[in-house]
Parts: structure tokens; sequence; C-alpha cells
């Protein structure tokens, strides 16, 4: 899957924006699901503006673990489906780490801000967790009300315990990972002559400045 046909899976993020209110956040994998979801929805309902989107950004900040993220999109640790791996984060200094771990945020929530606006009328249905390793898998099905007859989407979300809290490390839609997909890009074009990190670099760049 391209970058360009891969980040546009995240779209259905938008879709499960939906949840009950709680004045704390849960410490139940499936409850933080659904309690920042219903944050982040009731933040793209008001009127855009920059406050609202320097609110957007922090919200977003709170639910993702960006800089696990950028680790498992580069083979650290290896995919779920991929035990053995090449490790292409041990191979990049601390400059370069923080240089597509920014870019990765940016393009992330860019994109994920963009499709949530165009996603609200889903209704969801959380599935249950089960315990992945040392993750936690929150299981959802999102359908557009507008459209019954289409099919529903599952999403499912990878939560993990960090210094932090509870965060999501990885989506993965139905059964594509994002952080895997991400991965097999990364090392086809590190393994490219032609390519290699420049690329890589280029290519987020270009993804992020192109117009909506």
């Amino acid at each position: 899957m391209r970058l360009h046909d891969f980040i546009a899976t995240i779209a259905v993020l938008g879709a499960l924006a939906f949840a009950t209110p709680s004045s704390a956040v849960s410490a139940d994998p499936q409850g933080f699901v659904e309690e920042q979801h219903h944050r982040i929805e009731a933040l793209l309902r008001a009127p855009a503006s920059a406050t609202r989107d320097v609110q957007v950004n922090q919200a977003l900040a709170d639910f993702v673990d960006y800089e696990e993220l950028t680790r498992r999109a580069f083979g650290e640790p290896c995919p779920v489906a991929q035990p053995s791996c090449e490790d292409l984060w041990s191979q990049y200094d601390d400059s370069r780490r923080a240089e597509v771990r920014a870019l990765l945020e940016q393009l992330v929530r860019k994109t994920y801000q963009r499709n949530l606006l165009k996603t609200l009328d889903y209704d969801v249905t959380y599935r249950g967790s089960r315990d992945v390793g040392a993750d936690t898998r929150v299981m959802t099905e999102a359908k557009n009300r507008l459209k019954p007859r289409e099919p529903a989407v599952r999403v499912d979300y990878v939560v993990k315990q960090t210094p932090r809290g509870l965060k999501v490390v990885d989506i993965v839609t139905e059964g594509s990972s994002l952080t895997k997909n991400y991965y097999d890009q990364f090392l086809r074009k590190m393994h490219d002559p032609a390519e290699g990190y420049a690329n890589i670099v280029q290519k987020l760049r270009d993804k992020i400045a192109k117009k909506d």
C-alpha cells in the first residue's frame, strides 16, 4: 500500500468520535478510547478557530503516543504480524529520530483532523478488548448512519500503558496495521539506492504541505 493510499485509512478515525462524557480519564483501555473520542468530537463540533485547533492538537497528543508510534513504524519493536524484522530506528541518530518523529506527528495530526470533520455522522459499537502482549487491543465497528447500506468499518486501537498513562500506539483498520504499513514502506525506501532516508523525509514533507 502506498503512503498516499495508506494515509487515507486514518480517515476512519473520524468515525469513532463517540463516547459517554467523563470527568476523569479512565484507567480501562476501552473507557480511555471512548472518553478521548468524546473529547475530540466535542472540540470539533465547535466553530473553527485558532484556539480550537490548539485544543484539538492537545487532545490528540493526550490520545496518541507519537513517539511510540514512530518507533514502531521504523521497526522497534517489530510489527506483531512480523516478529522478525530489521530495526530501522536503531540505525538513526538522535537528530534523524527527532526529525521523522516530528514529521509523522504533523502528518497524522493533519489527516486526522481533516477526516474527523468529514466523518462525524458515524455510530460506533465497541466490541470489547483483548490483551496482546504488553498492549491491549480495543475493538470497534463504525457505521455511517447517513448511508446505512454501507458495511461497518472495523477499527481496532492498540493501547499501551506509558509513564503518561494510557496511549494509542497503533491503529488497525480492517486488519491493516498503521505502523506496519509505514514500516513496509520505509523499509523499501531505505533499501532503494535511489531513495533512502532523505527520500522518506521528503515524501513526508510533501504530504504535510499538500493542500486538502
